[in-house]
């Protein structure tokens, strides 16, 4: 055995250099793996906890590290036309009526694996029909999208997430939102930057 050892120490010591590599390769793939994984920031936007247009918005941070949560914006469809706008702050909560005044807005830190209620699709469409100064009720739209655009608290960029929602019109005049897709888009940095950046900034208090 130790005659074939330092017969073929040699070889040996290559097979054994290259299992090494081979070993630390799928460590460091595995790290980095993990790594990317703990890095990517993910918004989930869903509805629930009640029917129709008093269905719930449901916002949750399934990212590893926490996000503020900048800005909430409303895409609103009814036959063929499209209009955005910001719907962040509670404009239906007069402010004589709560003596918290952050309760007027959904701006504010999500950490992980929190979940918060930005409210009603009834109170985000009363939202956009306030700062539209147009005349929306959430029976006449046949298209919700919902974007939430955050500051991540890990790495210094703007990512966002949106997602649809259809409406199903009733005969009894009331409707039904379905999301088009179960899982929220997470939409790309860049995107994100080039969509929205110009649309934060344009914002104005008071």
């Amino acid at each position: 055995m130790i005659e074939y050892i330092s017969t073929h120490a040699q070889a040996l010591n290559v097979l054994f250099n290259g299992t090494m590599v081979l070993i630390w390769t799928l460590y460091f793939q595995v790290f980095l793996v993990n790594h990317l994984r703990q890095g990517r920031n993910m918004i989930h936007i869903d509805l629930g906890a009640a029917q129709g247009a008093r269905s719930r918005c449901l916002v949750t941070n399934l990212s590893s590290n926490a996000v503020y949560v900048q800005a909430i914006i409303a895409d609103l469809s009814s036959n063929g036309a499209t209009s955005r706008t910001r719907i962040t702050d509670r404009e239906e909560i007069p402010l004589d009526e709560t003596k918290d005044p952050l309760a007027r807005t959904n701006r504010g830190t999500l950490h992980t694996g929190q979940t918060v209620d930005i409210g009603s699709l009834e109170d985000l469409v009363s939202r956009a029909q306030i700062r539209l100064h147009e005349h929306w009720s959430a029976d006449s739209i046949d298209t919700v999208t919902i974007t939430v655009v955050a500051i991540s608290g890990q790495i210094d960029r703007i990512v966002a997430a949106s997602k649809s929602f259809d409406s199903e019109h009733l005969d009894d005049g009331g409707s039904v939102f379905t999301a088009k897709n179960i899982l929220t888009h997470q939409i790309r940095p860049r995107q994100t930057r080039e969509e929205f950046s110009q649309m934060l900034r344009d914002q104005k208090f008071g």
